[in-house]
């Protein structure tokens, strides 16, 4: 069913964790964020992610991260032989590197000094465990004196860093949609939280900045309860119960392993595959930096915006935004906030049933 005959019709329709909502003119109040008690989310257990966790714990600075394989199976980098023998006696896949986990974190670390600054306007960076590195992205077209001097700095901080040129710089995926009423912008659902038996709508935090009340199909969906955006990219509605509200086949709130398989579901582009690149992600929006976000290679596009990441039954993320315009681009990635914090700040739990 197209979004045009979705819009059109006159039952409340039931709204997915990808479902189509729209919000009120561009020109509301931006929102402030709102405090809230924090909750507890129980994450899925996922048997590659608790074994890669118990295994590097004992590890210590002798692993590098991990990751799952194409084959499906759990890598563990470690920096020696002795290591590898200890990843080997657990079950996994060791694979020896030449960084520790301490000079990766310690170089990223580094960089987030300079998040949100002008110079790293358009650039992101963060740990990549598959090639060993803090890879920090830089658009093709960014040749500027600020651009190439942050880079030469970076380069000088650790032999870690290695800089990527891609194709565009990172924007947020939202844009104009199929407006009803006075509607300007449209944006998607992640998923939907409970608290006290008031149900959320999980979106982007740069959505819910726009404006208060969302509607779908002509009906309010809700209004904004909380708004964290840059910093973080999440936001809540409050449901008013004009809107029946499902989270379709997602049961579990969790975080797989790197590598592992993904499905990014959006009011734009529909349901697109891929898989996680990274986790804590640095990303320099022009309206601010987001730290802490996860990275994929699922195609993304505007209206996307606040989507679901989702892994099986796993709800994972909320879509924030997108490294370039084109999903075929050298180097595309799509970046998304972690639902579990979003979860945490409105004290919610995910519906089930």
């Amino acid at each position: 069913m197209n979004r045009g005959s979705h819009l059109k019709r006159v039952v409340p329709p039931l709204l997915s964790a990808a479902a189509l909502i729209t919000l009120p003119a561009l020109g509301a109040v931006p929102a402030t964020a709102q405090a809230a008690p924090a909750g507890f989310v129980k994450l899925a257990h996922i048997p590659q992610t608790a074994l890669a966790n118990k295994v590097t714990g004992r590890l210590g600075s002798q692993h590098a991260g991990s990751y799952v394989d194409g084959a499906g199976n759990l890598v563990i980098n470690v920096t020696n032989a002795a290591a590898a023998e200890q990843v080997k006696a657990a079950g996994a896949k060791p694979r020896i590197v030449k960084h520790g986990i301490q000079p990766l974190t310690a170089a990223k670390t580094n960089l987030d000094r300079y998040a949100g600054t002008p110079a790293v306007t358009g650039l992101t960076w963060g740990v990549d465990v598959m090639t060993n590195s803090v890879v920090v992205t830089v658009p093709k077209a960014d040749n500027d004196a600020a651009t190439k001097a942050f880079v030469k700095r970076a380069k000088a901080m650790s032999e870690t860093v290695r800089i990527q040129r891609v194709d565009g710089s990172p924007q947020l995926a939202l844009g104009p949609g199929d407006a009803i009423n006075t509607s300007g912008s449209r944006c998607s659902v992640s998923a939907i939280g409970v608290a006290g038996g008031t149900e959320y709508v999980m979106t982007a935090g740069h959505c819910t900045a726009i404006g208060a009340t969302w509607t779908s199909g002509g009906q309010t969906v809700g209004t904004r309860q909380l708004s964290s955006f840059p910093g973080n990219d999440y936001g809540t509605l409050r449901s008013a119960g004009q809107v029946p509200l499902t989270n379709a086949n997602l049961t579990q709130v969790g975080r797989p392993a790197v590598g592992s398989p993904i499905q990014k579901k959006g009011s734009t582009t529909g349901t697109t595959s891929g898989s996680i690149r990274g986790y804590d992600r640095t990303v320099n929006y022009q309206q601010g930096a987001v730290t802490q976000l996860i990275a994929t290679n699922a195609c993304a596009q505007p209206g996307d915006s606040g989507g679901s990441l989702q892994g099986g039954a796993v709800a994972i993320g909320i879509t924030s935004g997108i490294s370039s315009s084109s999903c075929s681009g050298s180097g595309f990635e799509s970046f998304f906030q972690p639902l579990d914090e979003a979860l945490q700040a409105q004290g919610a739990t995910l519906k089930t049933g």
